[in-house]
């Protein structure tokens, strides 16, 4: 009978070599799944590096009615859902009593939703139970109470828009950059207003408000009509005044509706 042949050296190289590689294998893959340090009032990181920022502004000077809740949870349900792990959501509201600085309702940054779940390291459930009891509930119940708010004396929407690209957290630096209007996009304000002068982007261009067009280069804009019974002025013509004001500030346009 042959005598079985023995291992040499060499097959205990490669077997120390290889149980070697395997142990920082995992430590890498362990490291790279690793989640950044957060703010706990928050869910944001500590060091800011935001990959993406979605600011919606609900305006309210107009009280919604009830047949408005629905779309407009179905609105912010979308956006809450498609940003990425750590995105930042923040909801303003225009503030009449100081139209350049908007009232935030609303602003943290998604745990991930189950999408983003990586099944070896994480459970999935978890994973939900945590975008929901922490981000997505508290974001709905804030956005409810800031639509029943009642309804201002104006709607300083330019002034808000500035206010928004002004900000230190959504500047270039933090990633996508997306800004959703809900309102019927009537601005009223002492600097301009539709009531006063229409939808006359020339007349616009005129006031002190055009020197304050921000530079929106890399933002995506997209508004979010409220339905009225009744519009003071022909939809078309606000649609139109708002999509020359955004293609003069650079950025990204669409209407939804």
């Amino acid at each position: 009978m042959a005598r079985a042949r023995e291992r040499g050296p060499w097959f205990w190289r490669s077997a120390i070599g290889t149980m070697v590689a395997s142990v920082f294998g995992l430590f890498a893959v362990a490291a790279f799944n690793a989640p950044p340090a957060l703010d706990t009032q928050t869910s944001c990181r500590m060091d800011r590096n935001d990959p993406a920022h979605t600011i919606v502004l609900i305006d309210q000077s107009d009280p919604f009615n009830p047949n408005d809740l629905d779309w407009v949870y179905e609105f912010v349900d979308a956006e809450a859902r498609s940003l990425p792990k750590y995105g930042r959501l923040t909801v303003l509201t225009p503030n009449a009593a100081d139209p350049y600085s908007p009232s935030v309702v609303f602003s943290n940054c998604t745990p991930g939703s189950v999408e983003d779940a990586n099944p070896v390291f994480q459970n999935p459930q978890m994973i939900d139970d945590t975008w929901r009891d922490t981000f997505y509930q508290p974001l709905v119940t804030e956005v409810e109470a800031a639509m029943v708010t009642t309804r201002q004396s104006s709607s300083p929407l330019f002034e808000a828009v500035f206010a928004i690209t002004d900000r230190a957290d959504f500047q270039p630096e933090h990633g996508q950059r997306r800004i959703v209007l809900v309102s019927d996009l009537m601005q009223h304000s002492d600097g301009f207003s539709f009531y006063n002068a229409g939808a006359d982007y020339d007349a616009f261009m005129q006031s002190r408000l055009a020197d304050q067009i921000p530079a929106m280069a890399n933002i995506d804009v997209v508004a979010r009509i409220v339905p009225r019974q009744i519009y003071d002025l022909p939809l078309s013509d606000v649609k139109t005044f708002w999509r020359n004001y955004f293609e003069t500030a650079d950025a990204s346009y669409g209407s939804v509706n």
